[in-house]
């Protein structure tokens, strides 16, 4: 990306925190793209916020590295394969990629369909419910634990250490790091339980697929863990908060709703177009392994890096209608499961898990909208994005 002329980053005071996000993304997102393409932080991080930069970026894990990136997090395991670069990223793809596999998926489908039909019906009768308390919190969890095969029964408790270590993670307190180390002690803790069950007792999931593997694709321990832990930390809360932005959007357009009720072969375009404005995860870290110029700014060796998705998502060079919900879209040019060799591993499963929450909340529910007086937001700052709370109102469902 070189060009003609080095210039230094925007010179403007720039505050990722100072975006106003809570409330409305659109102002927010239009917030980080006046600062331009590349954006240097008070902080001294770079923020690209273009699709250009973005995806430059994603083309040069050589340069961008997110090993060194990840670290700073003090996970105790390797957070597989995220947070591993070059070349041995590849051998971990190469495995897993096939394992999650829409094929895989499909096999799946029909017990991801009911548990989301159970879940449902127990509000369907209420004429009310809240979509994150009552369906996207539990929903994700029990997907990921059908995936990995561990019980259903085991949900709660599950959810809850999952939940301390997303909500805590970020805070700087001595009492939220107890809590955070705690529940992860807890959770590694009863997955090695489960590992050491699947070792004795295989089954048709993933994870005894993966202690299946012999020879040099064989994971050590450790691997298997850190495996495990990323798919807790990276799907079950951006599952989560998406399933609330995607039926958020679609109480808040009826015309939009009602189309999809109408004809469910829309149900995928609108979802991805939903989750290109409102993703859950919209930055990225990265660190520098050597001076590189992008946009025409010279980003120093060693400095931090953030691919802001959420901003190169609604780059008008990229969309013809970046803030809005455009089903036209089909070629799925947004960001929200990143690029290059880090492109989200569980793509194809939360594609499914969004378009099935779809599917069967308008078989029941064909008819909702935000209860009155209620005020939809997020909270912020936040390293992701997730609705506090979302309640529905609509006609009682007699079941």
């Amino acid at each position: 990306m070189n060009t003609t002329e080095t210039t230094t980053a925007t010179e403007c005071p720039f505050r990722y925190e100072d975006a106003p996000m809570g409330y409305d993304r659109t102002a927010g997102w239009a917030y980080i793209n006046s600062h331009g393409p590349v954006a240097l932080a008070e902080d001294g991080a770079y923020y690209l916020t273009t699709a250009e930069a973005v995806q430059f970026a994603h083309r040069r894990p050589d340069i961008f590295q997110s090993g060194p990136a990840f670290e700073s997090l003090g996970s105790p395991i390797p957070l597989v394969p995220l947070a591993i670069d070059p070349p041995n990223h590849s051998r971990y793809r190469k495995i897993l990629d096939p394992m999650l596999a829409p094929r895989v998926i499909n096999a799946m489908e029909d017990s991801l369909r009911l548990q989301v039909r159970e879940l449902i019906e127990v509000f369907a009768g209420n004429g009310s419910c809240d979509v994150i308390t009552d369906l996207a919190r539990l929903y994700p969890t029990q997907v990921f634990m059908t995936l990995f095969g561990l019980p259903l029964e085991d949900r709660d408790k599950f959810m809850a250490w999952t939940e301390v270590i997303v909500s805590q993670g970020g805070v700087q307190s001595e009492e939220a790091s107890a809590q955070v180390m705690t529940a992860a002690i807890d959770l590694i803790t009863y997955l090695g339980v489960y590992i050491e069950i699947k070792r004795e007792t295989p089954g048709d999931d993933l994870l005894s697929s993966v202690l299946a593997l012999t020879g040099d694709d064989a994971f050590t321990m450790d691997e298997l863990l850190g495996m495990c832990f990323l798919f807790v930390l990276a799907g079950l809360d951006t599952v989560m908060s998406t399933i609330g932005f995607v039926m958020l959007h679609l109480a808040r357009n009826p015309e939009l709703r009602r189309a999809l009720v109408a004809d469910p072969t829309k149900v995928n375009a609108a979802i991805e177009e939903i989750v290109r404005l409102e993703l859950p995860a919209p930055m990225t870290p990265r660190i520098a392994s050597q001076d590189v110029e992008v946009c025409g700014v010279m980003i120093p060796a060693g400095a931090r890096v953030n691919l802001v998705l959420g901003s190169a998502n609604r780059d008008p060079e990229r969309f013809e209608l970046p803030d809005d919900i455009n089903l036209a879209a089909g070629d799925r040019g947004h960001l929200s499961f990143g690029g290059g060799i880090h492109r989200c591993l569980g793509s194809h499963l939360a594609r499914r898990e969004l378009r099935l929450v779809v599917e069967e909340f308008h078989r029941l529910i064909p008819e909702y909208s935000v209860a009155p007086g209620a005020e939809p937001h997020i909270e912020w700052p936040s390293g992701t994005y997730h609705l506090t709370s979302l309640p529905l109102q609509f006609p009682v469902v007699n079941k």
